[in-house]
């Protein structure tokens, strides 16, 4: 298996054992260990590989689809995308019903936080550069953030995530309420109920 053939059959940025053999290759160990010593291909983790030449057209957000299914974009990541929170956010974090764990990659650091199957819910398919990926809508992202970090449970806290009043006011406070009903949490309920209070939303 030569290097430029694997490439000019694969049309993915990314690819697996899987995707060589479909492609009509037989996988080799060695080739990939060869290859990545050459600076040719890069190992992301365990199975998974990017053509370097072509890996900044990867999106870390796509990444974070990709290293771990299913999975989708939540928590700070989300909040500051949808302008929720100011401070730029360095890593990626994930919503997933499988064991939390990170992963460190060339384009940053990536967790996944676990959720039972029940609050696996609340997300749109984006599309990316190269692929869709999963995010959290607006509310599903605030409720996953307050639900995951037990210490949000009480007004301070509430004024410390500094949330932009006019995103907050803008949110769907319907779609809200009803999953905050899924989450059946009373901390949860009471925090976004101080939220509503801080920001003056009936």
């Amino acid at each position: 298996m030569r290097y430029i053939t694997l490439k000019n059959k694969l049309s993915n940025i990314y690819f697996t054992p899987h995707d060589i053999r479909i492609a009509g290759f037989k996988y080799s160990s060695l080739a990939m260990s060869r290859w990545t010593k050459k600076g040719l291909i890069r190992k992301i983790r365990n199975g998974l590989y990017v053509f370097i030449d072509r890996e900044s057209e990867l999106d870390v957000r796509e990444l974070a689809g990709i290293l771990v299914e299913p999975s989708y974009v939540s928590m700070e990541s989300a909040l500051h995308m949808a302008g929720l929170i100011p401070e730029v956010v360095f890593a990626t974090t994930s919503i997933t019903t499988k064991l939390p764990k990170s992963y460190t990659t060339y384009l940053g650091e990536v967790y996944y936080r676990h959720v039972s199957p029940k609050l696996f819910f609340g997300y749109i398919s984006v599309e990316g550069p190269n692929q869709p990926y999963y995010l959290a809508e607006p509310e599903k992202a605030l409720l996953d953030y307050i639900y995951l970090n037990s210490n949000i449970d009480n007004r301070d806290a509430v004024v410390g995530l500094r949330l932009d009043p006019e995103t907050v006011t803008n949110l769907d406070h319907k779609k809200l309420d009803q999953y905050l009903q899924i989450f059946n949490n009373k901390r949860v309920t009471h925090i976004i109920n101080q939220i509503r209070k801080i920001h003056v939303i009936n």
